[in-house]
């Protein structure tokens, strides 16, 4: 038994086994230069499907915090590296089509 535990164990990726999605990642949003400022927030292109994936991240348990303040907005989100997070939220459709500018970091609770 104690065989095939073993050799199951070898069949993980060691990515898999070393990190965990409890990682967490701050992501401050600002303005980008698609941001139309004749228009208010409802009304710029990509706001609905921002605001979508905002909702199915928090559904899903990706968002664990989140909250806008002056002219930024900010999130904090689970994902196993830095470059996990870069890549969710570069391939968000605002930030990708430029309606906002996303800054990631890895956010350390103490």
């Amino acid at each position: 038994m104690k065989k095939l535990i073993f050799l199951s164990l070898l069949l993980i990726p060691s990515n898999l086994l070393a990190q965990s999605a409890d990682s967490l990642y701050i992501v401050t949003y600002t303005t980008g230069p698609a941001w139309d400022t004749g228009k208010p927030a409802h009304e710029q292109r990509y706001f609905k499907e921002h605001s979508a994936n905002l909702g199915q991240w928090r559904k899903e348990g990706i968002i664990k915090l989140g909250a806008r303040y002056g002219d930024k907005g900010m999130i904090v989100v689970a994902a196993t590296t830095l470059a996990a997070a870069k890549v969710l939220i570069a391939n968000e459709e605002s930030v990708a089509n430029n309606l906002f500018k996303a800054d990631v970091q890895k956010f350390n609770v103490f």
